[in-house]
């Protein structure tokens, strides 16, 4: 996961909060589909394209594949705020795995390959999650840009809590005791360690190890070659499993996003 900044609205979303201030998300997507489409593709934008939680690539135009996803949840009524238009609220987000080719579904069973918004919602669905699981999750939104609060079993492709990294960062909504259980509480919530994305950044970090061999057997000295590999996985803003390449490429991964005054 990795922290998400967001833009300003659609235009088309406040033109319609001006008209139907009281109306819900699904009222909005039936009688205004120009404005919940503007809302997922200025979502998408904003992320540069990669899910808010387990950071793949949303390509589809699909709304079943591009999908809003409420951090707070757009049922709550208890006041007058309405969270089901509240441009913040919204994060864009991927299928999920619920959406699996024939293939997929043979070596990525259900619901243990559910993730992101979808476990989520299984994990509400089973009472084993509130439904309003602020503090319990970490909002891509409080992400900070460094230090990176994420380490990453570079054998398993399992993400975990950076130890040092949390205790040095207080989150703002923190149901736990410490900044490292609210990482690993998220990672498990949101089941980004689940087989289907594990083996995913398994074959990534494969490919990276790759690129330093064929570095090496080009006689490029080991102090240039993590330069030279940020320059090739971070070409684009930003790439498909961020986290995982910031954690491979380490201090030079660092370093470059300093350069650049990374901030999301």
């Amino acid at each position: 996961m990795k922290r998400v900044c967001k833009g300003s609205p659609p235009e088309t979303l406040i033109e319609f909060i001006m008209g139907y201030p009281d109306a819900t998300w699904e009222q909005m997507c039936d009688e205004n589909t120009h404005a919940a489409n503007d809302c997922r593709v200025n979502a998408v934008h904003d992320q540069c394209g990669l899910c808010a939680y387990c950071e793949r690539k949303i390509s589809s135009d699909d709304p079943l594949h591009r999908r809003i996803e409420h951090f707070h949840p757009k049922s709550d009524k208890a006041g007058s705020h309405n969270w089901g238009l509240d441009w913040v609220n919204m994060l864009a987000v991927c299928d999920g795995g619920s959406r699996r080719s024939p293939k997929e579904g043979t070596y990525y069973p259900l619901p243990g390959n559910l993730s992101c918004d979808e476990h989520k919602n299984h994990m509400i669905n089973k009472k084993k999650l509130h439904s309003d699981c602020e503090g319990y999750v970490l909002n891509p939104l409080d992400v900070p840009p460094f230090p990176n609060l994420f380490t990453l079993d570079m054998s398993t492709g399992y993400l975990k809590p950076d130890e040092d990294a949390c205790a040095a960062v207080e989150v703002r909504e923190n149901a736990y005791n410490t900044t490292a259980e609210l990482v690993s509480n998220t990672i498990d919530i949101l089941n980004l360690n689940c087989d289907r994305l594990a083996e995913k950044r398994r074959r990534l970090i494969w490919n990276i190890n790759r690129n330093i061999k064929t570095l090496r057997d080009y006689k490029v000295p080991p102090s240039e070659m993590h330069g030279k590999l940020v320059d090739r996985y971070f070409k684009s803003k930003w790439p498909e499993f961020f986290t995982t390449i910031r954690c491979c490429l380490g201090s030079a991964a660092e370093e470059f996003l300093l350069y650049t005054n990374y901030v999301g």
